[in-house]
């Protein structure tokens, strides 16, 4: 009898133990860490957060999640300093932190992060208003030393750079200019193998990487380019790929382009008298001097194919193709969405002061001599000729419409740079401008950047590519004929909806 009592009590153990087990969540996973991806930063001046976006999560085998972010732990290599999170390394190389975590199961997790550091240099080689623009937002988001050569001149205040950050700086460069800061640039390459540089050019005259890098067997892992957008340019001349049976461009231009850049590679440059040197490719000469050769204009979203290039540009999404060949072409392309606004808004307070005084701006001066009274503002924007193709009696019309249609508010009228003033003879325009008490604004001035800083602010005028970075909603008209008349980018746009309904101002019949 004692020993069928004990059979059983050894039973209800069993099944007691083996139900309790059953019970008992387990633990056999190491927790995962995201966040930790690979780092590239300049030696001087940037520093890595350690625990910037690094989360560590525990799932037990039951599904239930725990956070555990405040258990990794990191090792750093000897070449890097810490303070606080904040890692700085003194020496340039390719090292790899190593970041761990434990559950509470002691199961363990480590994860290496790669991270390259580099002495980080930016060349700005551009022209036109809004490819400065783009390259001046980026100097004030990083402080990498950096070499300017832009032909913009009175764009770039030069007083108000870091003599010591611009080791080299030219406004109103000639080719000259450009040459010194090729060699520059190429010196650096050559002495620092751990130098590592950003080139800003114009998207129409890409071929100056070319002749800087290509030329002096600088690879392309040491470089990025970045190809910003010459405005209204980009969308129309340099892109003759939207229609259907636009596959034979591409293909003729994607020949031209890759046969060059297989020139390029294989060191096949040809001196010419003046010392300057050029490619020919089947009678398609590509020159090494600034500005005047735009040979591989239309090929800005080719180059933007390479591992290491992009185009820069506020729409990317309307440089498409209704052929099916070409757009296939056209996705393998690094377009980022670059919006010049949208990327002012971005900065900080500080770097947007920084920014306002590198572009000439003092917002105190224009609240106390043009935006000095209350209610709404509206800019009316200009052309060269002031304007346009219109006689005095018949732009007087167009601004007296304007004005009435718009008299509640506070009207300024911006000139194109090159037309600065309205013509002396132009005698019914003058006395609008005076009777309305309408202030010209600085021709030389951005418009872009008063419409950032006053981002309120309504526009209408002349179609320019000044209207594909206005703050959207802001314009509400145009002076032309109708939509059709509308350069190619604009057109599409005020048929996606992007500009609402913006009216349209030109001649009247008795003007006609």
């Amino acid at each position: 009898m004692r020993k069928k009592i004990l059979i059983g009590i050894m039973v209800m153990l069993i099944v007691f133990v083996a139900g309790a087990c059953e019970n008992k969540s387990t633990d056999n996973a190491a927790p995962v860490i995201s966040g930790v991806e690979a780092v590239f930063i300049d030696r001087e001046t940037d520093t890595l957060d350690l625990f910037d976006g690094v989360v560590a999560i525990d799932e037990e085998d039951s599904g239930v999640q725990t956070d555990v972010t405040e258990n990794v732990t990191v090792t750093l290599p000897p070449q890097a300093t810490r303070d606080g999170n904040k890692v700085k390394f003194n020496q340039c190389g390719d090292y790899e932190i190593k970041y761990s975590v434990k559950d509470n199961a002691g199961n363990e997790k480590i994860v290496n992060r790669p991270v390259k550091v580099r002495n980080i240099y930016n060349m700005y080689c551009v022209n036109a208003t809004l490819p400065v623009l783009y390259c001046a937002l980026d100097m004030v988001t990083n402080n990498y030393k950096s070499i300017l050569t832009f032909t913009r001149k009175d764009t770039i205040n030069m007083e108000a750079l870091d003599s010591k950050r611009f080791i080299y700086a030219e406004n109103g460069a000639e080719d000259i200019n450009l040459s010194f800061a090729k060699g520059m640039a190429v010196g650096i390459a050559k002495e620092d193998e751990h130098s590592y540089f950003r080139l800003f050019l114009n998207d129409a005259f890409n071929q100056i990487e070319i002749f800087t890098f290509i030329q002096h067997n600088i690879p392309q892992e040491r470089y990025e380019v970045k190809l910003v957008s010459d405005g209204s340019w980009t969308y129309n001349t340099a892109f003759p790929y939207r229609e259907e049976n636009a596959y034979n461009v591409w293909e003729a231009n994607s020949r031209i382009y890759n046969g060059v850049m297989e020139k390029a590679k294989a060191g096949e440059f040809n001196r010419e008298d003046n010392g300057r040197f050029n490619i020919n490719f089947e009678g398609t000469v590509v020159g090494s001097h600034y500005y005047s050769d735009a040979q591989l204009s239309q090929m800005a979203i080719m180059a933007a194919q390479r591992p290491n290039t992009e185009l820069w540009c506020a729409y990317p999404e309307t440089l498409d193709s209704a052929d099916s060949r070409v757009q296939a072409e056209i996705d393998k392309a690094h377009m980022p969405k670059m919006e010049p606004d949208v990327m002012y808004e971005a900065l900080s307070n500080e770097q947007k002061n920084e920014f306002l005084k590198i572009v000439n701006f003092d917002k105190d001066e224009f609240d106390k001599n043009y935006f000095d009274k209350d209610g709404d503002y509206l800019i009316v924007t200009g052309t060269n000729p002031f304007s346009g193709s219109f006689t005095d009696e018949e732009f007087a019309d167009i601004l007296n419409r304007i004005g009435n249609e718009y008299s509640d508010y506070n009207i300024l009228y911006k000139p194109h740079p090159s037309a600065v003033t309205p013509p002396s003879d132009f005698v019914k325009v003058n006395e609008w401008l005076t009777e309305n008490n309408v202030k010209i604004l600085p021709g030389r001035l951005p418009m872009e950047v008063i419409s950032w800083v006053y981002s309120d602010v309504a526009m209408g005028g002349f179609d320019s590519s000044l209207f594909m970075s206005v703050p959207q909603g802001n314009t509400k008209f145009f002076i032309a004929e109708s939509a059709d008349s509308l350069s190619v980018l604009t057109k599409q746009l005020y048929n996606d909806g992007v500009f609402g309904t913006p009216e349209f101002y030109w001649k009247t019949a008795a003007n006609d």
